[in-house]
């Protein structure tokens, strides 16, 4: 009990600091722009007793993302808040007994790919993102070697983003690196996000 509670003190300190972090980089930064968004997941395992074919782990997310910079090569940090499902589904469920909670950081590069006008563009980024598991059931999925979640796990993100004019719209991936189960290979969680924000 003593030790759950130290480990979500710990998340809690390190997502303040983060967003310590991305206010004082809006403040000081040159030219930065913020984006506040929301969206929706849908994330899958290569290991089939997490996630059988045909199924995905369904959720939704905010966030906020800080660009550091100015001109069409940028660096991004950001975080997030998502709350998805340790059990996968075979049908869209995207806010009903979402039992994982994730804090995501994410840090790396943005970049501007067309300017279609000044204030048309369509964009891409290149992020590594550390997923830190907030809550989630204590007994895994309930089947032997998968009753235990890593405390987090890391991935890479890639998409495409168009902005217009103030609005940000992204289609993210996200490529599992490293296991969300303790001890259990391929358990990594790959997905993507739709997502849509606005730009200031």
């Amino acid at each position: 009990m003593n030790e759950e509670l130290s480990r979500k003190v710990n998340m809690k300190n390190i997502i303040t600091s983060l967003f310590i972090f991305i206010s004082l980089a809006t403040i000081n930064a040159q030219n930065p722009g913020l984006v506040i968004y929301g969206g929706l997941s849908a994330m899958a395992s290569k290991d089939k007793t997490i996630t059988p074919s045909g199924h995905f782990h369904y959720g939704w997310l905010a966030g906020a993302d800080v660009r550091l910079l100015d001109g069409d090569l940028y660096f991004l940090i950001g975080g997030q808040y998502q709350k998805s499902s340790i059990f996968s589904s075979s049908s869209p469920d995207f806010f009903s007994k979402r039992d994982l909670t994730l804090a995501n950081g994410r840090l790396g590069m943005g970049f501007n790919i067309v300017h279609f006008s000044e204030r048309v563009a369509l964009r891409s980024k290149l992020l590594a993102s550390i997923n830190f598991v907030m809550e989630g059931p204590k007994e895994g999925l309930n089947k032997p070697g998968y009753n235990k979640l890593n405390d987090s796990f890391l991935g890479g993100v890639t998409g495409l983003g168009l902005t217009l004019g103030a609005f940000d719209f992204d289609l993210e991936y996200q490529y599992g690196v490293i296991n969300a189960f303790y001890q259990q290979k391929n358990s990594t969680f790959s997905g993507i996000s739709l997502l849509a924000g606005f730009h200031f």
